[in-house]
């Protein structure tokens, strides 16, 4: 772990503090973005774990496809006793998710289109009975993929509803750690023209890490990272944007996104 770094300044070196780079929470208990009951087969959540952990490291999508596999056929074969009906669609859009982001990352366009629509539906399904911010959360996560993937139909019809979307899960739950970090994404990631904003990005998530001591779940705490390091290349700021790449790649080695831009900072 990172703790301290040179620089030189003057022909002088200096020892300077790092900037608080958020923590991990002590024990990870929402792999759909909620808790789910004391009754669940804590299997479950550690195989969605499992399951994020490999997409994130970039493992072999047939593995990823595999494991995705399995947990759809868990959840599938669950009554509705061992498990609430909202509660199984937010797993089963999470895990539908996750198979889609390793089919995109590693080029198959088609097969990423299809866990996305999956986990639309499923996200959709668990909010039978209302909207909650979990669902809402499962929602945007595989509508703003499709928006990429898809035709310019596709995007100006449902492009809007993501910005919609996050506002009104933050209105909800003012400070929601996923939430906030899409928001910081939309301003860190496009240029200035489709909205972007670096600077309020890098502020906006230096907020959100004083206001969540606890921590982040480790997928947040990446994306945060590398979203901080995103933004400080846009701004030119090479030495910040290494160190924030550096410190996501402490969480997940092998991200090819981290790795990429590291290279590209010098880092």
């Amino acid at each position: 772990m990172i703790l301290l770094y040179l620089a030189l300044q003057s022909g002088t070196s200096c020892l300077f503090a790092l900037p608080d780079m958020g923590t991990l929470l002590q024990s990870e208990n929402a792999p759909a973005g909620r808790a789910p009951p004391a009754t669940t087969d804590p299997a479950i959540s550690s195989a969605i774990y499992s399951l994020r952990d490999s997409v994130y490291m970039n493992e072999e999508p047939e593995s990823i496809k595999a494991q995705a596999a399995l947990i759809v056929r868990t959840l599938d074969s669950l009554s509705a006793q061992t498990l609430e009906e909202s509660g199984r669609f937010l797993l089963l859009a999470r895990t539908e998710f996750l198979a889609g982001r390793a089919f995109n990352e590693a080029g198959l366009k088609k097969e990423a289109i299809l866990n996305f629509e999956s986990a639309v539906e499923h996200a959709r399904a668990s909010m039978a009975s209302g909207e909650h911010v979990p669902g809402i959360m499962a929602l945007i996560r595989p509508l703003s993929e499709l928006c990429l993937l898809k035709g310019m139909g596709f995007l100006l019809s449902n492009g809007p509803l993501i910005p919609r979307y996050t506002q009104q899960i933050l209105e909800m739950e003012p400070g929601h750690r996923a939430a906030t970090i899409i928001y910081a994404s939309s301003k860190a990631y496009p240029p200035g023209i489709f909205g972007g904003n670096p600077k309020e990005a890098i502020a906006v998530l230096e907020k959100l890490i004083a206001d969540h001591p606890e921590g982040f779940e480790k997928d947040e705490l990446f994306d945060l990272r590398a979203c901080f390091g995103t933004a400080y290349a846009k701004l030119g700021d090479k030495t910040n944007a290494a160190l924030w790449f550096k410190a996501a790649l402490e969480l997940y080695p092998n991200n090819s996104y981290a790795l990429t831009e590291l290279e590209r900072t010098g880092g």
